[in-house]
C-alpha cells in the first residue's frame, strides 16, 4: 500500500494538513522507528565502470548476498595444456546449463572480491559484467516503502502527534499539549 494513504488518514482522522514533501519526511522517520522492513531477494547485473572500477548500487539495498563475475572457474593454464584445459571448460559450461533453470535467483560465475563504500561497490580490476544478488527493501514506484494498514495508521498517528506537539509548543495551549501527549501514547501502542 502507498505510504500516502497515511497522509489521507492523518487528514481524515486527526485534521492534519501539510505539504506532501513535509509529510514524506515525517512519515519516513515514523517508518524507521516502527522498524518493520519488508525485504526480498533481487538480482541485478551491471558493467564495472572502467574509470572508477565501481558500480552504483540500487537505492533499496539492505545487504549483499553474492557478487559474481560473468566467467566460470575453469583451469586456464595447466602443466599439461599450454592453452588451457578445454575439457574443464566444457564440463563447467555443462554444469552451469543444468543449474540454469533450477532457481530464478541463481548466480552463475565466480565470486568476485569487492569493497562496499556507501552505495558503491569497488573492484580491484575491470571485470566487465557483474551479477549482484542482494536483499532489498520493497519500495513503491516513487522509491517510498510499501506499508500495510497498521503501519499506515501508526504513521498517521505519529504525523498528528508531531504536528500537535509543535502547535502546542508554539501556542503554549495546555489543551493542545495534552492532545499531543495522548497521541504520543497512541503512537506507542500502535508501534507495539
Amino acid at each position: 500500500m502507498d505510504i500516502h494513504y497515511a497522509q489521507y488518514l492523518a487528514s481524515e482522522l486527526y485534521g492534519v494538513e501539510m505539504s506532501e514533501d513535509r509529510f514524506e519526511e515525517i512519515a519516513l522517520i515514523a517508518y524507521r522507528q516502527i522498524g518493520n522492513k519488508r525485504c526480498k531477494l533481487y538480482r541485478f547485473f551491471a558493467p564495472v565502470d572502467c574509470s572508477t572500477l565501481s558500480i552504483d548500487l540500487p537505492c533499496n539495498v539492505t545487504h549483499i548476498e553474492a557478487v559474481t563475475g560473468a566467467f566460470e572457474d575453469w583451469k586456464f593454464v595447466t602443466n599439461k595444456d599450454w592453452n588451457g584445459d578445454w575439457d574443464s571448460s566444457l564440463i563447467e559450461e555443462y554444469i552451469e546449463r543444468t543449474k540454469l533453470f533450477t532457481d530464478p535467483l541463481y548466480m552463475s560465475g565466480k565470486y568476485v572480491k569487492y569493497e562496499q563504500v556507501g552505495d558503491k561497490l569497488y573492484f580491484d580490476k575491470p571485470y566487465g559484467l557483474i551479477g549482484i544478488l542482494y536483499k532489498g527493501e520493497v519500495l513503491d514506484d516513487n522509491g517510498l516503502p510499501d506499508v500495510n494498514d497498521k503501519e499506515a495508521l501508526a504513521i498517521a498517528v505519529y504525523v498528528a502527534y508531531t504536528q500537535k506537539y509543535k502547535e502546542g509548543i508554539r501556542t503554549m495551549n495546555p489543551e493542545i499539549r495534552r492532545m499531543a501527549l495522548e497521541l504520543q501514547q497512541e503512537w506507542r501502542i500502535k508501534c507495539d
